[in-house]
C-alpha cells in the first residue's frame, strides 16, 4: 500500500483530521479571496472602514494574542508570525468544528455550506471579534467591508465543505 493510499485511509478514518485539514486549505483559499475581493471595496468605503478600526478582525487578532500572552508589543516580524499562527489555529479549530457540526446537522452542507457560512460570518465579526475589542459591532463597519469578510466566511466554507465532500465519496 503505497503511503498516499495510507494517508487517505487515516484521514478517512478520523473526521477531526479530515475537518481540521479542510479548515487550513480553506484558510489558504479565502485569503485568495480576501485579495480579490478587497478590490471591490471602494477606497472611500475603506477610509471610512480606518477610522472605526486598524484591520480587519483576522488581521489584528494573531498580534493582539500574541501581545497578550508575551507581555509586550510585537516588532513587525512578530506582527508578521503571529498573524500566520492566528491563521493557522484559525483554520484548524473552525475547521474541525465545522467537520463536527456539518457531521451532527447535515443541512449545514446545504448549498455548499451556505448554512453554516452566514452564522460563521456573524459569530465571528459580530461577536466574538466586538467582544474582544478587535472591531467595533457590525453596525459601526461601512457595509462594503462587511460584505467582504462575509464573502470571504462563505468562500471558507465552501471550499471546507468541498474537501469534506470528496472525502465523503470515497468512503
Amino acid at each position: 500500500m503505497s503511503i498516499l493510499h495510507r494517508k487517505e485511509n487515516l484521514l478517512s478514518r478520523h473526521p477531526l483530521l479530515i475537518g481540521a485539514a479542510a479548515g487550513l486549505i480553506a484558510g489558504a483559499a479565502s485569503g485568495r479571496s480576501d485579495r480579490f475581493l478587497d478590490l471591490l471595496v471602494s477606497d472611500r468605503q475603506k477610509r471610512r472602514e480606518r477610522r472605526v478600526r486598524k484591520g480587519s478582525p483576522h488581521q489584528l487578532a494573531g498580534p493582539y494574542f500574541a501581545a497578550k500572552l508575551l507581555g509586550k508589543r510585537l516588532s513587525r516580524q512578530g506582527e508578521k508570525r503571529a498573524r500566520l499562527a492566528f491563521s493557522i489555529a484559525y483554520g484548524l479549530g473552525w475547521g474541525m468544528l465545522h467537520g463536527t457540526l456539518r457531521r451532527k446537522f447535515p443541512r449545514l452542507s446545504r448549498l455548499g455550506g451556505l448554512p453554516f457560512a452566514i452564522p460563521f460570518f456573524f459569530a465571528c465579526d459580530g461577536c466574538i471579534a466586538p467582544l474582544l475589542g478587535l472591531s467595533p459591532n457590525l453596525l459601526r463597519v461601512p457595509w462594503q467591508p462587511s460584505l467582504k469578510e462575509m464573502g470571504n466566511h462563505i468562500t471558507w466554507t465552501a471550499v471546507a465543505e468541498s474537501i469534506h465532500r470528496l472525502f465523503d465519496r470515497k468512503r
